[in-house]
């Protein structure tokens, strides 16, 4: 305590937080202490790191510093601690201008283990060539008469990244508006540009940035503070003050509006690619919240709903299939406004372009309806005053916004306590001309503005693969014997390192719990189920804040199968067609203005106790309580109302549909093959194959070519899907408030339920299809996403909990070693699915094809010949009971537990699992190889990859794809 000094100390009544902001005396470190009663503690620790060119060397040493340290010297102590701690996260993020280190646990100890882990690798990390090369780039030659390659984790995740038109369209849409600045730069890293990144530059930005007078750290959560400030001390008190080179200039403001063309990649068998755009605002800085709060509801107005005007005019219009760029964004120095459509006729660019202006200029002469600011102001005190950052920790979602202002020079606390801003702000918005002004002002007669387009272009990939290839053969060629051989010296050295095991006394480095910190019983999340006519109505008494969450599941197990792709456009259909008493404008912002929001989602997955399948499609609404009875009534307007009879409308809604599935491919090729893989293995995930895989891209295309032609029968099956739907029969209702409310609540639920109809639709019996043994589905993308899968139950495996105990084991140790450190993919991983049987192996974003499909078959050998010592066991255990009790916020821990009784997933089955988990041993992990091992001698194989490496892989399906 004597190192610090309270620069201020706030109560925080929104947040029920007391906050104090510290500085470090030695060094000037700045420290925020959010103190509450929340369990799940978080400690996060960011320097600004402005690049001076796009060699990537921020994100290299951000993925390098956590491959060892002056205290953990082992080669990957976060990999560590991803299989050995009870983490509820455990990350690193790169931004363009600062990096970032958070943590968080439930656990005391296990917290304290994480920062102090965390603490010596940024502070005191071995960033040595090794690693260097392995995290960064390096030339790869094992025989001096094979072709030289690239090869480094960094270099083939930005590969990855250029290979997603979207992703390459917002890069150029920031570097356009700030060309002058850091933001003119890819901090990730250009994969063209890595290579010129030499290992003396990067020590250098480590020695540069890395220092706590650097720093912006955060503890949030029911940790001591007397704890806080010793792991800090240990650190900080070895600096003394620097002042850091680490400010972003601000762009001089644009004379005149810019214009920036780039190909992207499509594949060559594409009949007709389009081009996409952008339309970008420079914006003033967000340090202060009334500044940003006012750019928060701006861009709700203009883009938060389908009915907001600018959304609403460029769907409408029918000059793209979806709005692209993103709207604002508040993580720079400069905010920005980044809005365009995608797949746009070239001959429809400037009357797209034209389109946004023209909106705008009217939203400024005809004026901001007061619903659209209603909604708007609604929706954002809403978000401000729920904190529900969903999977993400609580405290690190609040340290990220807070360095959106902090690490230009604002006050820690002045973006997160939202009450005072939040109140001047709603008094703003309702002046006249408020938004108008706005609008006029930064938007209409701002030339500190780019228009960037895409066009797409068939022989780019292929273009830019060779380049690389002469490029090194042009390098090769160039070098000396001596030189050559030189490489192949540091390549084998590398490898060496790789293979090598961290020695005993490395590992034993590490802190560890023990398995008596480790909890046997589960968690159990109690409920109340009550039936009323034929629906089945489950409670959760849990503390919301004044909120209540309503799931609303129907059943889907009387649809047919031709019926069951309709499934993925549901949620759009009911909310965003309107109903026989409202447009889809009106309900909109209805919604927006009296609830938290109401969005559709299918839940369907094999049963627990018999091979049928569960199928429910809910939709899932929040309301403040005193809003109860607007959210039944929009439920009620949506489920017995809705109308389906606007085919333009629907169109727009398939064509957003299509482009979201497109645009998804890419950035989670790794979701697609394991989706592809397991459709085999059981109706249940043929039918998640059909409704959010690759299935679901084609039948979306099909439709839209069918709609002209055959709207009276896609309508009609619709209108057939609806009546089967809308029933109190099988109908589940689950309400998450407090408990005093939860009883209030119930007679009007259960009057809602008395108005759904009743039928007595028979469930229908679905098959599962057998997809291709080994496929490729092709994309134009430079990396590889690599799946393989077989069903263990067919080799007569019995199910048992340490299943995923190994599971984990070999995501966090064969696979990351194998795949990533080796392999040079940025990820690997593999998982089990008990109810089914399948076991699935993907890698993501990986240079590599067969190597891995190989590394997959050869897993079951390496288990059965796996020994493990008491202290990796233990660490593996760890890791799973980690796992099995992830933190939930009160809406996530009701819906978990109402999918668990729908499957039959009881507690007495939960506790079986943990027994199980707990009691593994070395000999379930041979035997569980020994099935590996036969099961994965002939693998069902799905890669997401282009058409040469396909043919060269011999895959015997190629399915076109994008």
């Amino acid at each position: 305590m004597n190192s610090f000094s309270l620069i201020e100390q706030k109560y925080l009544p929104e947040l029920d937080t007391e906050a104090k902001i510290y500085e470090h005396k030695g060094t000037g470190a700045e420290i925020l202490f959010l103190s509450n009663q929340d369990e799940n503690k978080c400690f996060g620790i960011a320097f600004r790191t402005p690049p001076q060119d796009s060699t990537g060397v921020a994100h290299i040493l951000e993925h390098t510093v956590l491959c060892g340290s002056e205290k953990y010297p082992v080669k990957d102590p976060f990999v560590q601690l991803l299989k050995g701690s009870l983490q509820t996260f455990l990350n690193a993020f790169t931004y363009p201008d600062k990096t970032c280190y958070p943590v968080a646990s439930q656990n005391i100890q296990d917290f304290h283990n994480l920062v102090e882990v965390y603490l010596d690798a940024v502070f005191k990390p071995r960033i040595t060539r090794d690693f260097f090369m392995q995290e960064g780039w390096h030339y790869h030659l094992e025989e001096i008469d094979q072709p030289l390659e690239y090869k480094g984790v960094v270099y083939n995740e930005m590969k990855g990244v250029y290979s997603s038109p979207e992703s390459v369209l917002m890069e150029a849409s920031q570097q356009s508006l700030f060309p002058n600045t850091t933001y003119g730069l890819d901090s990730g890293g250009k994969p063209e540009v890595i290579p010129q990144l030499t290992y003396e530059a990067f020590k250098e930005f480590h020695a540069n940035f890395y220092h706590p007078s650097n720093a912006c750290i955060v503890f949030y959560g029911d940790d001591p503070e007397e704890d806080r400030f010793r792991l800090l001390a240990e650190y900080l008190n070895a600096y003394s003050k620097i002042k850091p080179n680490s400010s972003v200039e601000v762009q001089k403001p644009f004379v005149e509006p810019i214009r920036v063309t780039l190909p992207y990649a499509v594949s060559e068998s594409e009949l007709n690619p389009t081009p996409m755009f952008t339309i970008n605002w420079a914006l003033p800085s967000p340090v202060k919240a009334e500044t940003v709060f006012s750019f928060n509801l701006l861009d709700h107005i203009l883009l938060g709903t389908p009915a907001s005007p600018l959304r609403k005019a460029l769907i409408e219009s029918g000059l793209g299939e979806d709005l692209t760029g993103g709207g604002l964004e508040t993580h720079l120095k400069q905010m920005c406004f980044c809005v365009g459509l995608k797949g746009v006729d070239k001959k429809q660019l400037e009357k797209a372009e034209t389109l946004i202006f023209d909106t705008l200029q009217t939203l400024v002469t005809s004026g901001v309806s007061d619903q659209d600011i209603q909604a708007a102001l609604n929706s954002f005190e809403f978000d401000l005053r729920e904190n529900n950052s969903g999977g993400f920790p609580r405290g690190l979602a609040l340290w990220l916004k807070s360095l959106n202002g902090w690490v230009y020079g604002a006050d820690p606390l002045e973006l997160i306590a939202f009450e005072n801003p939040l109140q001047k702000l709603t008094q703003q918005a309702q002046q006249p001309g408020f938004f108008e002004a706005m609008l006029k002002t930064y938007f209409i007669e701002n030339n500190h503005r780019s228009t960037v387009t895409l066009h797409p272009d068939p022989g780019l990939a292929t273009e830019t693969e060779s380049a690389e290839k002469d490029r090194l053969a042009n390098i090769k060629n160039e070098m000396s014997l001596p030189q050559l051989e030189k490489i192949q010296q540091q390549t084998a050295a590398l490898l060496q390192l790789q293979e090598a095991p961290d020695s005993t006394e490395a590992i034993a480095s590490l802190p560890l719990l023990n398995r008596k910190d480790l909890e046997p019983q589960i968690k159990t999340i109690h409920s109340q189920e009550q039936f009323h006519k034929e629906a089945t109505i489950l409670q959760h008494p849990l503390f919301t804040n004044g909120i209540l969450y309503m799931d609303l599941g129907l059943n889907l197990n009387i649809l047919d199968e031709d019926e069951i792709p309709y499934v993925s456009l549901l949620g759009n259909l009911y909310l965003e067609m309107g109903t026989k008493n409202t447009t889809y404008s009106e309900l909109s912002q209805r919604i927006a203005i009296t609830t938290g929001g109401i969005y559709g989602t299918p839940f369907i997955s094999p049963h627990e106790e018999h091979a049928d399948s569960i199928h429910h499609f809910f939709f899932r609404g929040k309301c403040m309580l005193s809003r109860v009875d607007d959210l039944l009534h929009l439920f009620k307007e949506i489920l017995l109302h809705p109308t389906f009879d606007d085919s333009e409308r629907f169109k727009q809604i398939v064509l957003e549909h299509k482009s979201d599935l497109e645009s998804s491919i890419i950035p989670r090729g790794h979701s697609a093959v394991m989706t592809r893989l397991k459709a085999t293995d059981h109706t249940a995930y043929t039918l998640n194959e059909k409704i959010g895989g690759i299935d679901a891209l084609f039948f979306a295309r099909d439709l839209l070519e069918r709609i002209d032609t055959d709207w009276l029968k896609i309508h009609e099956k619709i209108e057939t899907i609806h009546q089967k739907m809308i029933s109190q029969n099988g109908v589940l209702i689950n309400l998450t408030a407090e408990d005093p409310a939860l009883k209030n609540l119930l007679p009007k639920v259960e009057q809602f339920v008395s108005t759904l109809p009743t039928c007595s639709n028979q469930p229908t019996q679905l098959h599962k299809q057998t997809y291709s043994t080994s496929e490729a589905l092709i994309v134009p993308s430079r990396i590889n996403f690599v799946g393989a899968a077989a069903n263990l139950y067919e080799y007569d495996y019995q199910m048992h909990g340490s299943a995923l105990v190994i599971s984990r084991y070999l995501q966090t140790a064969w696979l990351w070693e194998k795949i990533r450190v080796q392999g040079g993919a940025y990820g690997g991983m593999c998982a089990f699915d008990q109810r089914a049987g399948t076991f699935t192996f993907a890698s993501y974003r990986d240079p590599n094809l067969e190597d891995s499909i190989e590394i997959y078959q050869q897993t079951g050998q390496f288990l059965k010949e796996l020994k493990l010592d008491e202290a990796e066991l233990t660490r593996s255990l760890i890791g799973a009971i980690g796992q099995l009790d992830a933190y939930m916020l009160p809406d996530a821990k009701s819906f978990t537990n109402t999918k668990r009784q729908l499957l039959g997933y009881t507690d007495t089955k939960r506790q079986k699992l943990r027994d199980d988990v707990l009691s593994t041993t070395q000999q379930h992990f041979n035997q569980f190889g020994e099935i590996l091992d036969a099961a994965f001698r002939n693998p069902r194989v799905a890669v997401l990859c282009d058409q040469e490496s396909a043919v060269q892989a011999g895959l015997k399906t190629q399915t076109i794809v994008l």
